[in-house]
């Protein structure tokens, strides 16, 4: 196993003996950054839960030759013990996904796995639309240009085409073409459909400027011609 922990100094009988990533009923390991079941996050494999425990997220691990029950073990007392990483998680999900453009599962570990990527290693994110500081269940790893329409190349990019967007406005208005970035400012789309209360909420993040812009500038040029010029 890549992973390792040891049990607590203060157990009085399993004192140091290791343990391993516990593969549930479900065949699936979890890690998470709380004991809280509501935070677990299941993966299929002991790779993918490498790479999360290397992004910071704790795991559940036990050991079959001790009579004790599964623990929570924080990251930073877990032994990683070969060199794979986040990165080379989702350089495979992308992989994955390419061989299998319509599972919506494989679609949903490339997400997880390039939003973390895109946290570095942070429970908390930055909003690149609003600028908010969000915890990660409310952000998403948006592509700026949409992902069908990108190049091989362009999708390796990860830390450029796409970036942290927040789920409790910017995600949607940016994906729909509400907004779009010009010279790294945030304008509205005057050709869009609006609404009196849809006006005050974009009103609020025109002029606002993109965390992203200089490494994104010619991704965000193809969401402005998506949404601006008629066809």
């Amino acid at each position: 196993m890549a992973l390792e922990a040891f049990v607590s100094k203060r157990s009085k009988h399993n004192a140091g003996k290791p343990l391993y990533p516990h593969k549930h009923k479900d065949g699936m390991f979890v890690a998470s950054h709380s004991r809280f079941e509501a935070d677990y996050i299941r993966v299929e494999t002991s790779e993918q839960l490498q790479a999360l425990v290397d992004a910071g997220y704790g795991a559940r691990m036990s050991n079959p030759a001790l009579n004790i029950a599964p623990s929570f073990v924080l990251s930073k007392n877990i032994r990683i013990t070969d060199s794979y990483t986040l990165l080379d998680e989702l350089k495979k999900s992308f992989s994955a996904l390419e061989l299998d453009l319509d599972s919506t599962r494989k679609r949903r570990a490339e997400q997880t796995f390039l939003r973390l990527y895109l946290l570095k290693k942070q429970m908390v994110g930055q909003c690149v639309i609003c600028g908010s500081t969000l915890p990660e269940k409310l952000l998403v790893a948006a592509h700026i240009k949409k992902r069908a329409e990108c190049s091989t190349e362009e999708k390796l990019d990860f830390d450029a085409i796409a970036g942290l967007m927040c789920k409790l406005g910017c995600n949607d208005l940016f994906e729909q073409g509400y907004i779009y970035v010009s010279e790294g400012k945030i304008l509205k789309n005057p050709n869009a459909i609006s609404t009196l209360y849809l006006e005050k909420v974009l009103s609020r993040l025109e002029g606002l400027s993109v965390a992203n812009w200089e490494q994104s500038k010619m991704y965000y040029a193809w969401h402005r011609k998506k949404w601006t010029e008629k066809t």
